[in-house]
């Protein structure tokens, strides 16, 4: 086992609510995000990066809607060609995590 600290775990959550699924736009953020996530957290245990599915993140009018924790970063308006931004900006650790 190595002696380096564990990653800054981080965790997004996608609202697939009604309003922000209109005409299945967070179905494709989601399926999106599931491929960037996968490839971040490859074969790593525990997994540095958990995407979780909300019923609803209280901000309908702006959907579809993201939000990543710790750092409680929103996203409003995302759509599938946003992700590789975010998760660049967000998701990917650096030396400074």
């Amino acid at each position: 086992m190595s002696d380096a600290p564990s990653p800054k775990r981080k965790r997004v959550v996608v609202c697939r609510g009604q309003y922000c699924n209109m005409g299945r736009r967070a179905d494709k953020v989601l399926k999106r995000l599931e491929v960037l996530v996968d490839d971040i957290n490859g074969d790593q245990y525990p997994k540095p990066v958990k995407l979780e599915i909300a019923n609803c993140l209280s901000m309908c009018g702006a959907g579809p809607n993201l939000v990543i924790y710790p750092e409680g970063a929103v996203f409003n308006g995302v759509d599938e060609t946003q992700l590789d931004a975010i998760v660049r900006d967000h998701l990917l650790l650096t030396d400074n995590d």
